[in-house]
């Protein structure tokens, strides 16, 4: 059976992954499957595209899927239809690394009941603004650990040491789960599952939920093309649950986390000062003031009705015009500082292209005697 399947569904206004598939399949003897699922015609007319799918039976196509399906729903669609030991899923402006089926037969020797491996991500954003400096931190260490499953719930759930978003790489987005637990989470799936305009944090929940053992490299695997999330009018599932994705990314995830969790019959209790300075960070990333004022106001509305008045008060956003600079570059503990404009690179898939560079090849860490010794960390 094949290694690792890539799963990419091409969203309404995306390009066909050319650059994304022509740099999985360069090595003629990896052992991989490309599925791409297209939303409509996105793929028609693309030549480019057509010429890698003639010559490498590794990339299939799948049907376009309706143009009326939701985004979770074309999410499950991608995923199904892969036909290996282990799934990930990506966009086709990121880039994900080639040769990374090998970091997972190196998991399955030194911790054969792993379900999950995830990794460091570069997350990139085009339309980040060149004049403000920014740093990119690029680990210096590249060997495996085990994360531990209680800590990564913690952190999801109730918002442990996380920006806007919780600080829990894993899910199946930029992060490769086994067929077993794969399909684990579609089966437990209700009606009430994948209701959701960010289908990437439901699968890093259910995810962490279902699954096992969790493998997870220090090394950076791949690159995120970020973009700016767009609020979405969803309908409440849960009855005086006043966060969704109509508010913003962090109401999204806290209305997926109860969510699921109600489907489990457990109670959402990451109501706490974590959360709040999640909803305060959110805020700040608005630097348009019309912008910023309307979501402070529907985030306060929605904290309030939560009815805890200390929690309510200490929800304070400041105002930024600009995101802040950070001009600090070079090695500050375990990762390196780099311009966000690294040899002049605007995307994703540009800035990996030469990050790499300064990563630990590959081959050399599934070879041999630098895979660490498997033991629970979060460092």
């Amino acid at each position: 059976m094949t290694k690792l399947s890539i799963c990419i569904p091409v969203e309404p206004g995306k390009s066909a992954p050319v650059r994304l598939c022509e740099t999985l399949l360069a090595n003629e003897a990896a052992d991989i499957e490309i599925v791409v699922a297209p939303y409509g015609d996105v793929l028609e007319g693309n030549q480019a595209f057509a010429d890698i799918v003639g010559r490498d039976k590794r990339l299939r196509t799948l049907p376009p899927a309706p143009e009326n399906i939701s985004l979770a729903q074309f999410w499950i669609g991608t995923v199904a239809a892969m036909d290996a030991d282990w799934a990930v899923l990506v966009r086709p402006d990121d880039m994900l690394e080639a040769g990374i089926e090998k970091l997972l037969e190196a998991i399955e020797t030194s911790m054969p009941d792993a379900d999950v491996c995830g990794w460091n991500t570069f997350t990139i954003n085009a339309a980040a603004p060149r004049h403000v400096p920014a740093a990119i931190p690029v680990p210096v260490q590249h060997h495996a650990i085990e994360l531990d499953k209680v800590e990564m719930m913690d952190a999801f759930f109730h918002w442990s040491d996380s920006s806007n978003v919780p600080k829990m790489p894993l899910g199946i987005y930029h992060c490769a789960i086994r067929r077993a637990l794969l399909e684990s989470v579609l089966n437990h799936s209700g009606e009430t599952s994948w209701l959701t305009p960010v289908p990437q944090y439901e699968w890093a929940a259910r995810v962490i939920l279902h699954c096992n053992r969790i493998a997870f490299y220090s090394r950076p695997l791949s690159a995120i093309a970020q973009e700016d999330y767009k609020p979405v009018k969803v309908p409440r599932v849960i009855a005086n649950f006043p966060f969704s994705g109509a508010i913003g990314i962090t109401a999204a995830i806290a209305e997926i986390q109860c969510r699921v969790l109600h489907q489990f019959n457990a109670t959402w209790d990451g109501y706490g000062d974590a959360f709040i300075r999640a909803c305060m960070i959110d805020c700040m990333f608005e630097n348009d003031q019309e912008r910023f004022e309307e979501k402070a106001e529907a985030y306060f509305i929605a904290i309030n009705e939560m009815g805890v008045n200390r929690l309510t008060t200490s929800f304070r956003p400041p105002y930024l015009k600009e995101p802040k600079a950070d001009r600090r570059r070079g090695l500050h503990g375990r990762v390196m500082l780099v311009d966000r404009f690294l040899g002049n690179a605007t995307t994703a898939q540009d800035f990996y292209a030469i990050a790499r560079y300064m990563l630990t090849p590959v081959n050399f860490i599934a070879e041999g005697g630098n895979l660490a010794e498997m033991s629970p960390s979060v460092n």
